[in-house]
């Protein structure tokens, strides 16, 4: 193994109760047998997290550039300062894995405009950018000043569809309603902000139209580290969103377990087949 598979983050709470498993067998002297099974099956979990990143296309090298500057910025300081109304971290990214799928998605939509709710780096509406046409956008929504001079400065200057981002400053609710006053319509919606907030997207994405027609709602972080199905958490947002979707007779849902889970939505008049 390459290195300590304890030391990678994960998503998926049982792997964090498996390390403490591991843990308390060899600080208890458990039989050799069972320390050892129990992390062979850690190490089939880094083994599987490596198989699937080779597995899939390489990002680009200006995605690339973004997730190497971001690991590396000292966003502890940044937030100290002032200048950023979170205290940010790398883990917000969606990563080579994610980003490759994003970019596929768009691919096989064959998406002219995205709303990309929730930019931090711009990593993802980067992956999105670049498998649109040239007259494609992507409208991608943050909070923050320091991000859009981030962001332009930095990172979209060194990409050749870094033209293709357009990037609005504002609490996303309020931007989101404005879009959807304005009858902008928009083929992807990617929904990787607030969680708290995405009973809110809903009724703007759905019921006032801000999706177009044939269109998909892409939500990032479906199980929000397990805040979405443990047994020792109460009502979380995760667990609201995801309860007031599969009521919803009227949509059509898939939970994809890509990295802390994408929840794809769309209408269900645009999934069902027809018959003669």
């Amino acid at each position: 193994m390459s290195h300590n598979p304890r030391r990678r983050r994960y998503h998926d709470p049982a792997i964090d109760e498996l390390i403490k498993a591991i843990d308390l067998a060899e600080s208890t002297n458990s039989a050799p047998e069972v320390i050892k099974g129990l992390k062979y099956a850690l190490e089939l979990v880094q083994l599987r997290d490596d198989f699937t990143k080779s597995s899939t296309s390489a990002e680009s090298e200006a995605c690339k550039n973004i997730l190497e500057e971001t690991l590396k910025h000292d966003w502890a300081a940044v937030h100290a300062e002032g200048k950023t109304t979170w205290r940010l971290s790398p883990g917000m990214m969606s990563g080579s894995v994610e980003g490759q799928f994003l970019k596929s998605f768009v691919s096989a939509q064959k998406a002219k405009r995205i709303l990309d709710v929730g930019m931090f780096t711009g990593y993802s509406a980067l992956s999105m950018a670049e498998a649109l046409p040239a007259d494609g956008e992507v409208v991608t929504i943050d909070q923050d000043d320091y991000l859009k001079t981030l962001v332009e400065d930095s990172f979209l200057k060194k990409s050749p569809h870094g033209y293709k981002i357009k990037i609005i400053i504002g609490k996303a609710p309020e931007v989101i309603q404005q879009l959807s006053d304005k009858g902008e319509k928009f083929d992807i919606i990617f929904l990787d902000a607030d969680k708290s907030e995405y009973i809110l997207y809903l009724k703007y994405v759905f019921e006032k139209n801000l999706l177009a027609p044939g269109g998909s709602v892409l939500v990032d972080n479906a199980y929000r580290h397990g805040d979405g199905y443990r047994p020792d958490v109460g009502e979380t947002p995760t667990k609201i969103f995801a309860q007031a979707v599969s009521s919803d007779s009227s949509l059509h849902s898939v939970l994809l377990p890509i990295r802390d889970g994408i929840l794809l939505i769309r209408r269900k008049s645009d999934v069902e087949g027809t018959v003669p």
